[in-house]
């Protein structure tokens, strides 16, 4: 297995779905640590995005609460394509980086999710629980990437199927320079 490829067509994966779903992508970067990190950086989330996370402003009742919720699926659906492209390079679903991606976003899926209203889905929601060995509490998101995974898995496969070319360009400029910017992800898109 490639594995430098592999981080590359993570990050890729997040960039080229992101742009589909409306997050401009800001820059690529891929370390070459024993990790093999790599990061998409998008801009700061809106307003009410952060009022949800930091307050729990919004309930379903709420106009925003739309606005929020639709912003919530689409950052989950681009963070989805990271460990979906990177399946296409090793044959196997990186459920680790998946799940640190989503808890990028966890405490606003569970104030959308686990909100009583008609988008009440606790599968979407973390389980908490304590560890006594610890003595911590842990935020345990496995059940979030799974629901996450049945929900949008297809939609998001469809678009990288649709974007392919776009997402291998990527991980070649990737590749070869290890940081690019927004607008060199958007350079590479092939013209249809």
């Amino acid at each position: 297995m490639d594995e430098d490829r592999a981080t590359a067509a993570h990050v890729a994966g997040h960039a080229v779905v992101g742009e589909v779903m409306g997050f401009e992508c800001l820059g690529l970067t891929i370390r070459w640590t024993e990790q093999h990190l790599g990061v998409c950086r998008w801009p700061a989330m809106p307003e009410t995005v952060f009022r949800q996370l930091q307050f729990q402003s919004y309930v379903p009742s709420d106009p925003q609460f739309e606005e929020v919720k639709n912003w919530v699926v689409q950052r989950i659906k681009s963070y989805l394509a990271g460990a979906l492209a990177e399946l296409r390079v090793t044959g196997e679903y990186n459920l680790a980086w998946m799940t640190t991606d989503v808890n990028m976003i966890s405490v606003i899926t569970r104030n959308i999710f686990g909100a009583k209203g008609p988008d009440f889905d606790e599968q979407l929601t973390s389980e908490i629980y304590y560890d006594v060995d610890l003595g911590v509490e842990i935020e345990d998101l496995t059940r979030v990437v799974q629901r996450a995974r049945e929900r949008w898995d297809e939609q998001v496969q469809a678009i990288l199927t649709q974007n392919l070319h776009w997402v291998d360009a990527v991980v070649e400029l990737l590749l070869e320079h290890k940081t690019i910017s927004g607008d060199q992800v958007r350079s590479a898109k092939p013209l249809n």
